[in-house]
C-alpha cells in the first residue's frame, strides 16, 4: 500500500492564473533549446513516419496487390507496435532513465526502417513496420525528459516542441513522397526515415539525463550540475533550492514500484491517469490520424484523381498542421492549456461537419477500390476544393489545442514517482485508440460513406469537449513539483 498525503492544487478547473509565487522566470538558454529540439527528433520520426505512409500506400497496394484489409494492415503495424513500445517504456523510463529510453528508440527505429524499405513480402513490410512502431512508442519519454528539463514559465513552449516535430515530420514527408511519386519509389520513401533516426542517436549520446530522474536515484551533485548547465544566468541558490525541492518530492512518498493497477488505486492517481489518457484518446477520436495516415486517399475519393495530385495537396494539410502547432508554442504558456483545448474544439467540429456535408453534396460513396490508376486532370470539382479548404482549417485548429495540449498536460499533471508509468500508460491509451480509429476507417467509410465517418468524428468531438470542461484541470504556470505537494498527485478534486 502506498502512503501518501495529497494537498489539493485545483478546486476550479476555469482560473488562468498560476498557482503558485514563484521567482520571475529566466528566458530558456540556448543550450536547453537545443536538447529540446535533439530530444524531440522522436516526435520527427513519427510525424515522418505518419505522414509517409499516406503516400507510399498508393505505391504498396499496387506492388503487393493488397485488399483494402491488408492496406489497413499495413498502416496499422506501426501502431500495433507503438502500443507494446508505449507500455514498455512504462518500465524502461523509470529504471534506464529518461535519456537511454530515446536512445534506444531511435536504434529500433533505425532497424525498422531498414526492415521496411528492403521488405520482399507484405508480411516482412508489416513486420518492420511494427518495429518501427515500437520505437516511437519509446518516445514517451520525450515530452518527460524535456518538461523536467524546463523551467515552468517556458515549458508549455519547450514541451510543444515534440508535436511541433511531428508535425515538421508529416510535411517533410509529404515533400519527399511527391518528390518520389513519379516512380512510385516507396522503399525510399520509407528507408529514408532513419536519417532523422541517426542523427537523434548521435545527439542523445551526447545529452545529459534528467535532473529529476538523477535526484530519483540519489545522484545529486550531478543533477545540480544539469541544471547549472541548462539555466543559464541562475543564481547557485536558486539551484539548490530547485535540487531540494526535487528530492523533498521523491522522499515524501515511498519508494514501493508501483503498477498500473495499484496507481489505479490511488485516488489522485486514478483521476490524473484519466485526464492524461482521456486527452489522449480524444486525439484519435477526433479522426486527426486516419486524416493524416489516409489523406491522399481522402482526397482522391473528394476528386483530385491522380496520385500526384492528391500527394501534392495533401502537402497543404501538413503545412497547416505544422503552422499550427508553431503558433500554440507561442501561446500556450499565456492562454493556459485549458482555454486552448476549449477554444480549439470549436472549429474543429465544424470543419468535421463542413467535410461532411462537401461529400454528402459530392455524392461519394465508400468504394476505395478497383482504381489504381490515374484518371483525369487531378484538378478536382468545386466540393473537392471546399473538402481541402476544411482539411486544412480543421487540421490547423486541431494543431493549436488537441495536437501538442495532450502531451504538455502528460508531461504535468504525474508526480515524480509514477511520472514515467503516466506517462506511458497515457501514451498506450493514444495508441490502441489510434489502432481502433485506423483498422476501422476504410470499413466503417465503405459502410457509412466518408460523410458518416466526418460525422462521427464530430459526434466525439463534442463528447471530448464536455469531457476537458468537466474534468481537465490548469496546469499553466506550476513547478513540476508544486503538482505533488506532501507527497500527491496533481489534485482534481472538485471534477
Amino acid at each position: 500500500m502506498v502512503t501518501t498525503r495529497f494537498t489539493p492544487l485545483l478546486d476550479q478547473t476555469d482560473t488562468d492564473e498560476p498557482l503558485n509565487d514563484h521567482p520571475e522566470p529566466h528566458n530558456p538558454s540556448t543550450h536547453l533549446v537545443f536538447l529540446s529540439f535533439f530530444a524531440a527528433l522522436g516526435g520527427f520520426l513519427s510525424g515522418y513516419d505518419t505522414g509517409i505512409i499516406s503516400g507510399a500506400t498508393l505505391f504498396i497496394t499496387t506492388t503487393f496487390a493488397l485488399t483494402p484489409l491488408k492496406t489497413s494492415l499495413i498502416v496499422s503495424g506501426v501502431i500495433l507496435g507503438a502500443i507494446l513500445g508505449s507500455l514498455l517504456s512504462t518500465r524502461l523510463t523509470d529504471t534506464l532513465g529518461r535519456k537511454k529510453a530515446i536512445f534506444l528508440g531511435s536504434i529500433i527505429f533505425i532497424l525498422g526502417a531498414f526492415i521496411m524499405a528492403l521488405s520482399p513480402t507484405w508480411e516482412v513490410l508489416l513486420f518492420g513496420r511494427i518495429v518501427a512502431g515500437a520505437a516511437i512508442g519509446l518516445s514517451a519519454a520525450v515530452p518527460i525528459y524535456i518538461a523536467e528539463l524546463s523551467p515552468p514559465a517556458f515549458r508549455g513552449r519547450l514541451v510543444n516542441i515534440t508535436p511541433f516535430c511531428i508535425t515538421l515530420g508529416q510535411l517533410v514527408s509529404y515533400l519527399t513522397a511527391y518528390s518520389l511519386s513519379s516512380r512510385g519509389d516507396w522503399r525510399t520513401m520509407l528507408g529514408l526515415a532513419a536519417v532523422p533516426a541517426l542523427i537523434q542517436c548521435v545527439g542523445v549520446s551526447a545529452m545529459p539525463e534528467s535532473p529529476r530522474y538523477l535526484v530519483q536515484i540519489g545522484r545529486m551533485r550531478e543533477a545540480m550540475d544539469v541544471l547549472k548547465r541548462v539555466r543559464e544566468g541562475v543564481e547557485e541558490e536558486e539551484i539548490e533550492a530547485e535540487v531540494e525541492a526535487i528530492r523533498r518530492s521523491v522522499g515524501e512518498v515511498k519508494r514501493e514500484q508501483l503498477g498500473i493497477k495499484e496507481m489505479w488505486d490511488v485516488k489522485e492517481y486514478r483521476k490524473g491517469l484519466i485526464v492524461a489518457a482521456g486527452l489522449h484518446i480524444l486525439q484519435q477520436f477526433s479522426g486527426i490520424n486516419t486524416i493524416m495516415y489516409y489523406s491522399a486517399t481522402i482526397l482522391r475519393l473528394a476528386g483530385f484523381t491522380t496520385k500526384s495530385s492528391a500527394i501534392l495537396f495533401s502537402t497543404f494539410i501538413a503545412l497547416s498542421n505544422c503552422i499550427g502547432t508553431l503558433s500554440a508554442t507561442w501561446i500556450v504558456d499565456s492562454l493556459g492549456r485549458r482555454k486552448l483545448l476549449l477554444w480549439s474544439m470549436v472549429p474543429v467540429f465544424f470543419m468535421l461537419i463542413c467535410l461532411s456535408g462537401a461529400f454528402r453534396i459530392a455524392g461519394v460513396g465508400g468504394d476505395i477500390g478497383g482504381d489504381d490508376g490515374d484518371g483525369g486532370d487531378g484538378v478536382g470539382t468545386g466540393t473537392s476544393w471546399i473538402a481541402l479548404g476544411s482539411l486544412v482549417v480543421y487540421v490547423f485548429a486541431y494543431a493549436i489545442g488537441l495536437g501538442c495540449v495532450p502531451w504538455l498536460v502528460m508531461s504535468e499533471i504525474f508526480p515524480l514517482e509514477i511520472r514515467g508509468k503516466g506517462a506511458g500508460f497515457a501514451i498506450a491509451a493514444n495508441w490502441i485508440s489510434n489502432l481502433l480509429i485506423s483498422l476501422t476507417f476504410l470499413t466503417v467509410i465503405s459502410l457509412l460513406t466518408p460523410s458518416g465517418a466526418f460525422v462521427i468524428y464530430a459526434v466525439c468531438v463534442i463528447a471530448g469537449w464536455a469531457f476537458v470542461h468537466g474534468y481537465v484541470p490548469e496546469t499553466k504556470g506550476k513547478a513540476l513539483e508544486d503538482t505533488d505537494v506532501d507527497g500527491g498527485g496533481l489534485a482534481l478534486s472538485g471534477h
